[in-house]
This record gives C-alpha cells, sequence and structure tokens, in this order.
C-alpha cells in the first residue's frame, strides 16, 4: 500500500509540473517575439527529476515520515519555483 501511495503521488506531482510546465510554452496567448524557454524548460526538468529521485529515496527508505517531508517540501519547492513564473500566485492562496 505504500508503494502505491508513493508512485500514485509522485505520478500525479509530475505530470502537473509537467502540464504547467509545457502550458508556458503552448498557450493560446500571442508569443512574446524575444522569448526563449530554455530556462523556463530546465526548471520544470530539474522539478521533474527531483520528484523522481524523491520517489525512490522513498521507497528505499520506506518511513511514512521520509514520504511526509519529501512531499511538503516538493510541494512548498514548486510554489515558490511558481511565484517566479507566474508573481500572483500567493493571491490564490
Amino acid at each position: 500500500m505504500f508503494k502505491l501511495a508513493v508512485i500514485l503521488v509522485h505520478a500525479l506531482i509530475f505530470i502537473l509540473v509537467t502540464i504547467i510546465g509545457l502550458a508556458g510554452k503552448y498557450n493560446p496567448a500571442p508569443p512574446d517575439p524575444g522569448a526563449t524557454y530554455g530556462i523556463w524548460f530546465s526548471t520544470f526538468a530539474i522539478f521533474n527529476i527531483l520528484v523522481l529521485v524523491s520517489a525512490f529515496i522513498q521507497l528505499w527508505f520506506k518511513k511514512v515520515w521520509v514520504f511526509l517531508i519529501s512531499i511538503i517540501g516538493l510541494l512548498i519547492l514548486f510554489i515558490v519555483t511558481l511565484q517566479y513564473i507566474y508573481p500572483y500566485v500567493y493571491d490564490l492562496f
């Protein structure tokens, strides 16, 4: 059951981050003529790598407190990263 929870939660975080990461490039708004998306994609690629590493570490240790700290840390890191992309993200909370 723990293994299923770890895989499910990390898969959901991975999919959410990927969708938000791709939304910056493929959105219906008119593109900025001088925009480069290298930093944008690399930020989300690094975050997704952290999600995968977190999942493997949690499956290795198999401790609930590691799971909770890791998930909370990933969500906080995601919100902090998101504030640089969408400056008004803190108004949503």
